[in-house]
């Protein structure tokens, strides 16, 4: 793993972690219970781990910040465009970025993508829909079932942040 001043044990790096546990848990919260993602939600995580993250590397911090942003919302857009996610979880993955490098984001981008398809897969076989995912390029109306199962991504977004600390800070080795 990277070394990142999010696994630093710092008392910033603690900070970080605290802020994106609590922003994490209300996003998990409103988007399974509203289906959404307040952006006062997204902003005040984006702008406190922002802050975090330059005052514990100063402008390297502001600069892998940025791209790791980048990388992320740039994802997050495409995947929005297609309709595969929501466009509170492209901002919610957009402000969890700001506490990451680059290449951090890779991983979390990776963590997040086979979390939600574990995700999927277990709402589709708990609806009883996984035949209409299956067959649906073959039936519109299997399709249309089938899309009824969808997950809220913030569950995944915090499995896959969730999996990237504990990998980070050697809990998975």
């Amino acid at each position: 793993m990277v070394e990142s001043f999010l696994f630093s044990g710092e008392i910033v790096a603690q900070g970080a972690l605290l802020l994106s546990a609590a922003g994490l848990a209300a996003a998990c919260f409103t988007d399974l219970r509203f289906r959404r993602i307040p952006n006062a939600l997204n902003l005040i995580l984006g702008v406190g781990l922002l802050a975090l993250h330059i005052h514990a590397a100063g402008l390297a911090g502001l600069a892998d910040a940025s791209l790791s942003f980048g990388l992320c919302f740039g994802c997050g857009i495409i995947l929005y465009g297609i309709g595969a996610l929501g466009a509170g979880d492209v901002k919610l993955l957009a402000a969890l970025s700001l506490a990451l490098d680059w290449v951090l984001s890779l991983h979390l981008l990776a963590r997040i993508a086979l979390a939600g398809g574990i995700l999927g897969m277990a709402r589709l076989i708990a609806d009883g829909n996984l035949r209409n995912a299956l067959f649906g390029l073959l039936s519109t109306a299997r399709r249309a079932q089938a899309e009824r199962s969808s997950v809220p991504y913030a569950l995944a977004i915090t499995a896959g942040w969730l999996w990237l600390v504990a990998a980070g800070m050697n809990w998975t080795q």
